[in-house]
């Protein structure tokens, strides 16, 4: 079960990426002047991690965990997806930010770190 603790956490680890606020007053994560993660709060005030990514199939591949990614919506390039925190795991949160972080601020940024070094 993870927690925006959780998110700052990893995403602490991604080289250049900084924390900040939305304009509504919700922490971000930034890489460059990009957001790659957001917290969003569902109708309970249960938090939601809003990321990013280039598989333009997402929403077709998550379509049977609707109930832990409650909102995918599809661009021209790229897609966002807001998820139940509680219902991901570490790993898998980890994967999120490393994939949004790329897709946001560019692969080159992050240089060799990976995932190990997230999870480490």
């Amino acid at each position: 079960m993870a927690t925006w603790t959780d998110v700052d956490e990893l995403a602490g680890r991604l080289p250049g990426a900084e924390p900040g606020v939305a304009h509504d007053g919700a922490p971000i994560w930034r890489a460059g002047r990009h957001t790659f993660a957001r917290l969003r709060r569902d109708d309970d005030g249960g938090e939601l991690v809003q990321v990013w990514t280039g598989e333009m199939d997402t929403e077709q591949a998550l379509a049977g965990r609707r109930e832990t990614f409650v909102r995918i919506d599809t661009f021209r390039f790229r897609v966002t997806m807001w998820a139940r925190l509680h219902l991901l795991d570490r790993p898998e949160l980890a994967e999120l930010i490393l994939d949004s972080y790329d897709i946001r601020g560019g692969p080159r940024r992050r240089g060799a770190v990976g995932l190990p070094d997230l999870l480490a």
